[in-house]
């Protein structure tokens, strides 16, 4: 039953996360680095990424790939966190302990 709702609220999250590209674009937009070529791309491909990787997750016979590829972006977000932490926050309205906090919490999100 855990494992039922466990996986539930985390498709849930994923697919508000994707959704969430889309309605604060302009958030996400801000927090790439300016080194990375065509930023608006980036933040609908990540976007439309989540998405398809809650729905995936949703499914048994594809749960173990999106958990992958879950892990995969986690991993990737690692250095944007750390760049977004180490530039004071790249305009993000949160103390430094928050944003730095968001590290050990990717982290755990990858343990799940």
């Amino acid at each position: 039953m855990l494992k039922k709702i466990s996986l539930s609220v985390m498709v849930f999250t994923y697919l508000f996360a994707g959704v969430y590209h889309f309605t604060k674009f302009s958030y996400y937009l801000s927090i790439i680095p300016y080194f990375m070529p065509h930023p608006d791309i980036l933040v609908a491909l990540t976007g439309t990424a989540w998405i398809f990787l809650a729905f995936f997750l949703a499914v048994n016979l594809t749960r173990r790939w999106a958990c992958y590829g879950i892990l995969l972006f986690w991993s990737m977000s690692l250095p944007l966190n750390l760049y977004i932490l180490s530039i004071g926050g790249a305009g993000i309205p949160l103390p430094h302990w928050q944003l730095a906090a968001m590290i050990p919490f990717h982290l755990l999100l990858m343990l799940w």
